[in-house]
């Protein structure tokens, strides 16, 4: 049987105070029970289940709350949205318990979480026309006739800041731009009237003023769901989100108030992410990077998978990893929180 590490969830309701970014934005408080619950879910492959690509992660989403999910590639991010998203590839075998509104996953309707994919390129038809999928993706959700279809429809794409949204029906995908394209994707997602949004790097192809026009869409959305954001954009992840994850091969390393890691990064691994972040003012500053690469999953060892990349690695680290533990609106999984 899978070893089942177990840690603390990171949860207690908590009020938005970061103001690197948020001015001028309503305070958001989020409680009650979570929308989301994960503990302990561990994706290995079917056949080499020794190789984890999550390994015991755990955390909670509630409603009305961003969380901003963050790592380098290979991390598992993409893993852990098609796992929640219950569309994970037949190669891969869960462990664990993942809660939808105090369900299991599989006893929940999937139309009740949806996903903006990166590249909407891949996702778009290229010999339809966006009324085409719009119309499509409403119908088998609703059941409505073809001309209710169409005018919800036309309602999504006026919602997601489209100004000539009847023209944009007869479009097809090649004729927008990516912006466009990705607030197409939006639309249906919206269509589905999600409680979960799951947005895995919609802005990182995207000039910054469509980003912020995407960004401020979400923003707008947040009240009505719960939005887990998938990014390599540290500024995003810290001016918009409540909380933020940082993924590190496969484990949830640190989680927290957004506040909270961008002023004390616990872990050395975040610490080292936000070391790597340009200065927007004042003096010019050395970047850094720690040495060496993110390890392979079948490369990982039994021990902390950052052993190998940090200056403080202790000799527990080398042959026991860590749980995340959690302290009051912060957690990490580090054997050595002096490093």
């Amino acid at each position: 049987m899978m070893d089942q590490t177990t840690s603390h969830a990171l949860e207690a309701p908590y009020v938005r105070t970061f103001e690197h970014g948020n001015a001028g934005r309503p305070a958001i408080t989020a409680g009650g029970p979570p929308l989301l619950s994960i503990t302990g879910l561990t994706v290995v492959l079917a056949d080499q289940p020794e190789t984890r690509l999550l390994d015991a992660v755990q955390f909670d989403l509630r409603k009305g709350e961003f969380f901003a999910l963050v790592g380098e590639s290979g991390s598992g991010k993409s893993v852990l949205c098609s796992t929640i998203m219950d569309v994970a590839s037949s190669e891969l075998r869960c462990f664990g318990d993942i809660q939808f509104e105090g369900r299991p996953l599989s006893h929940v309707d999937r139309r009740r979480r949806a996903m903006i994919y990166q590249q909407p390129s891949l996702y778009l038809n290229p010999v339809r026309n966006i009324g085409f999928q719009l119309r499509e993706t409403i119908q088998m959700i609703g059941g409505l006739s073809k001309r209710e279809a169409s005018e919800r429809a036309v309602d999504l794409l006026c919602d997601v800041g489209i100004d000539d949204p009847k023209a944009t029906m007869r479009k097809y995908p090649h004729e927008m731009s990516g912006g466009m394209n990705q607030r197409v994707m939006i639309a249906m997602a919206l269509a589905m009237k999600p409680k979960l949004l799951i947005a895995d790097e919609p802005t990182s192809a995207l000039d910054v003023t469509t980003q912020k026009q995407i960004l401020d869409l979400l923003e707008r959305l947040r009240s009505d769901m719960a939005i887990l954001f998938v990014t390599h954009d540290l500024g995003i992840a810290l001016q918009r989100s409540d909380r933020i994850g940082v993924l590190y091969a496969g484990q949830l390393v640190e989680a927290g108030r957004a506040d909270l890691v961008a002023r004390t990064p616990l872990h050395p691994y975040t610490r080292a992410l936000f070391s790597a972040i340009p200065p927007l003012s004042g003096h010019p500053r050395r970047l850094h990077s720690p040495a060496g690469n993110l390890p392979e999953p079948t490369q990982r060892q039994a021990g902390c998978n950052f052993a190998s990349r940090c200056s403080g690695t202790l000799d527990i680290c080398r042959h026991t990893r860590p749980a995340l533990q959690g302290i009051p609106q912060q957690a990490v999984a580090c054997h050595n929180l002096e490093a």
